[in-house]
């Protein structure tokens, strides 16, 4: 991992939102885009694959309309309309809403990573390919988040102006006869009970899980057949004078008490069995300003430094506001994830 960077500080933009309701944000990406400002190479994972994870403080000033005229006025902002004045006046009445997706921070990701790492330094070594050959930044495999060849928020300079930064590529990996195909970290799954894959993209948790011995539904099978409910011994040791359908209730009670997982189970039987828990993503922070708050943030942890962005303004007046929303990313820490 490189060290913490000393530019630390990331602004965006978004695009323009909707108006009570949810819009796609964006994709960020940390690795990416600190490597952009700090001018050495940043990743998602350490070099022994294990999943690094972004702290970060992300902050949104309040948005204003500032003259600027809504959807219903567009066709001259510059005017001072009645409706185009009423909208300005009541900017103040605006609230705006970003939330932050991300993998699941679990061992399941962690595993997943760490395995794929290996399999990808198995398949290098396979195809008589030197590790010391490879590209200065092509020790760790670039993820993508939820598609193949995703598409990333561009942090911009103090003009609000996009960096142009390098080149990321994305890591490619392959097997048998079926191609090149890339990493995600959520999305559907595929099957890979009946056909050898072949597709685009491959979600890394679904994956690691179908190649691991799943744990039964049950996991005390056995314990409907042992102790005898009429053991001498242990009646012996509980209570020989205990009334013996009491005892049989608890016996009961026990042979299926809490002895299924409380997570899910993939079904490796079901070849349409592709979506899974570990396949969504979780909410990891919410911030939000608006009336009497000039400026809000919130502290989330950003598993492999990517997330998706969802956010939406909601104005008190039933304006219709779609303007972007600028906000910054702080990094407070990089750690390994422990899973």
């Amino acid at each position: 991992m490189a060290k913490f960077p000393s530019q630390n500080k990331l602004m965006y933009e978004t695009g323009a939102l909707g108006d009570d309701a949810w819009t796609a944000a964006g994709y960020l990406n940390l690795p990416k885009d600190l490597s952009i400002l700090n001018r050495r190479g940043y990743a998602s994972t350490t070099r022994k694959g294990v999943p690094l994870v972004y702290r970060v403080r992300i902050t949104m000033s309040q948005h204003t309309l500032s003259g600027r005229a809504s959807a219903r006025d567009a066709d001259d902002p510059g005017t001072a309309s009645e409706e185009n004045t009423t909208e300005t006046a009541n900017a103040a009445d605006n609230t705006t809403l970003m939330k932050v997706l991300t993998c699941q921070n679990n061992w399941v990701m962690k595993n997943a990573a760490v395995k794929w790492h290996a399999a990808r330094k198995r398949m290098f070594k396979k195809a008589g390919v030197s590790l010391k050959t490879l590209g200065a930044y092509a020790h760790e495999i670039r993820y993508n988040f939820d598609s193949a060849s995703q598409a990333w928020l561009a942090t911009v300079d103090g003009d609000g102006a996009a960096f142009t930064g390098g080149t990321w590529d994305v890591t490619n990996v392959g097997y048998r006869d079926d191609g090149t195909f890339q990493l995600k970290l959520l999305g559907i799954g595929d099957d890979e009970e009946t056909d050898a894959f072949s597709g685009s993209v491959l979600g890394i948790g679904h994956s690691y899980l179908l190649s691991r011995q799943s744990m039964p539904a049950d996991t005390n099978p056995e314990r409907d057949e042992t102790p005898a409910k009429f053991s001498v011994l242990n009646t012996m040791i509980d209570d020989p004078f205990a009334v013996t359908s009491e005892l049989d209730n608890v016996r009961d009670n026990a042979d299926g008490e809490q002895d299924n997982p409380p997570y899910e189970l993939i079904d490796i039987s079901d070849s349409g069995d592709t979506n899974h828990d570990i396949t969504e993503p979780v909410e990891s922070g919410r911030v939000i300003c608006g009336p009497g708050v000039s400026q809000g943030s919130v502290i989330c942890d950003i598993p492999f430094g990517l997330a998706e962005l969802n956010a939406r303004h909601a104005g008190s007046q039933n304006q219709t506001i779609v303007d972007p929303v600028a906000f910054g990313v702080e990094v407070l820490d990089i750690y390994e994830m422990q899973g």
